[in-house]
């Protein structure tokens, strides 16, 4: 998860262009989940023809002829704030068919960071096409009192999945929100070997805290297996998120 800036914008442009190669960006699509090291683009690159952005093959490009004959595509952009100096967009994609003629439903998420004139790096790429569920935008929350960029998609799924990354900004750029601490504290606080979340439902940002459900590591479904809740509260030390205490509450047999 990532970072957040307090310098000004023209001190950000005047950084080394070695800087971005350290940024990474996180795709999610059909073909599954990876994370490059992105590199900066114009604007136009992301919004001009978002067919040339199918990552995960969701309209047959290679087909002949190509599913994308039939699909009207659309992109919009908004902005989501600004970081550390950094302004960050987000391009949200629509598809329908052509014989539709109602609203589409957003399938597809990009956030943008800006490094310079016309310059942008993608941080997130994700295409839920596969879903029914409409993606929703990104936002900034205060995390105590800094300011965390957020993206948070359920994934349609009954096991309460989702696609989800928060950033910390500096002046280097974005740093992904670290929550191996905490999970480590939870981990000697809980039955050897049994599951919980750290994200998605569980995840409170605003109130500083991750509150799961506990479940045998031998469970047979979703919800089999339950042993008890536990609840973390932890704080933010730039992009790395401190345990202050852990509580376990095991179910009454």
């Amino acid at each position: 998860m990532n970072c957040i800036c307090r310098t000004t914008l023209c001190f950000v442009l005047m950084l080394s262009s070695t800087v971005w190669g350290q940024w990474r960006r996180q795709m999610f699509s059909g073909k599954g989940g990876r994370t490059d090291v992105p590199t900066p683009h114009s604007l136009r690159y992301f919004t001009d023809d978002p067919f040339l952005r199918d990552d995960g093959g969701d309209f047959c490009l290679t087909c002949n002829p190509s599913d994308a004959v039939n699909v009207v595509a659309t992109s919009e952009l908004h902005p989501v704030g600004i970081l550390h100096g950094f302004p960050v967009i987000e391009i949200l994609y629509r598809f329908r068919d052509k014989q539709d003629p109602g609203p589409a439903p957003v399938k597809w998420k990009s956030i943008l960071v800006k490094t310079g004139p016309d310059r942008y790096i993608e941080i997130w790429h994700l295409q839920a096409f596969f879903t029914n569920v409409p993606l929703k935008p990104s936002w900034i929350e205060h995390v105590g009192t800094e300011p965390v960029l957020a993206t948070m998609d359920t994934d349609g799924g009954n096991g309460g999945g989702c696609w989800e990354e928060y950033w910390w900004f500096d002046a280097s750029g974005p740093h992904e929100l670290d929550f191996s601490a905490v999970a480590s504290a939870i981990a000697k606080r809980i039955p050897a070997g049994a599951h919980f979340q750290t994200g998605c439902y569980a995840l409170h940002l605003d109130q500083q805290m991750i509150q799961s459900w506990v479940q045998a590591k031998n469970a047979e479904c979703h919800s089999c297996g339950g042993l008890g809740t536990v609840s973390a509260k932890f704080r933010l030390r730039r992009w790395r998120a401190e345990p202050l205490s852990v509580e376990y509450v095991a179910e009454s047999q």
